[in-house]
């Protein structure tokens, strides 16, 4: 969304938002060329791996070589863009929860609430914000019903990515239908080989929705408090 420059760079220089800019600049940058990178990785494993094996051909059977060959291409074709692909899900949530505990941290001083951030319980990190935003600081938070849900799936799926690398393997049986359970809710997710598979259209849906919850988020607050700093010193 577009944002409201003047008002943000109006407020003290403490104000978080005034990162957004440029961070969410360098995440859909870094998120533009992610696919040459996938293209120029698989490029070099198949020239490093297919030199190897030609190397060693001559030790193998016929049939144990062109296995072999295909493993290659299996790496080049699916493991190599899924991994770089579930990576890119770290930085994207990392950009939000960054964002909000900053603003919630700042509001909650600017505001001087009886509870800091920290001191608020929840499940997770968005029942955190909810509580502390529109239970102590009274601030709705401008998100829909839909992307609020879209959020939770990206959080879980974060989670999974980093604390798993995304492998279903040696699973808790009830973990492993939690998790497939989440993937059949989400469109552009998959399992294939006991391994999460996340579609470009994914993270690009994933990212546009940070941006968005953000900046939309940014935005109320620097309307909120704008010039303020300047009004209350008498200029």
């Amino acid at each position: 969304m577009a944002i409201d420059l003047n008002k943000i760079l109006n407020l003290d220089l403490s104000y978080p938002g005034i990162s957004f800019g440029y961070e969410s600049w360098a995440l859909g940058s870094y998120l533009k060329v992610l696919d040459d990178q996938i293209s120029h990785a698989c490029d070099q494993y198949r020239l490093r791996a297919e030199r190897e094996l030609e190397k060693a051909k001559s030790k193998l059977e016929l049939e144990e070589y062109w296995s072999k060959h295909s493993q290659i291409e299996d790496a080049a074709e699916k493991e190599i863009p899924r991994f770089f692909r579930i990576g890119a899900l770290v930085p994207i949530w990392g950009l939000f929860e960054s964002f909000l505990a900053d603003f919630a941290f700042w509001v909650g001083k600017r505001e001087n609430a009886k509870l800091s951030f920290r001191d608020v319980r929840a499940p997770h990190f968005r029942g955190q914000i909810e509580k502390y935003f529109e239970g102590v600081l009274q601030i709705e938070l401008p998100w829909s019903v839909e992307e609020r849900e879209k959020l939770a799936h990206l959080q879980e799926l974060r989670n999974f990515v980093a604390h798993r690398n995304g492998r279903l393997m040696d699973l808790p049986p009830d973990k492993e239908r939690e998790v497939k359970a989440l993937v059949a809710r989400v469109p552009g997710i998959s399992v294939e080989n006991s391994s999460l598979v996340v579609s470009a259209a994914y993270i690009d849906g994933a990212a546009k929705l940070v941006f968005d919850l953000v900046g939309r988020l940014n935005q109320k607050l620097a309307d909120r408090y704008a010039y303020a700093v300047f009004q209350n010193s008498g200029t």
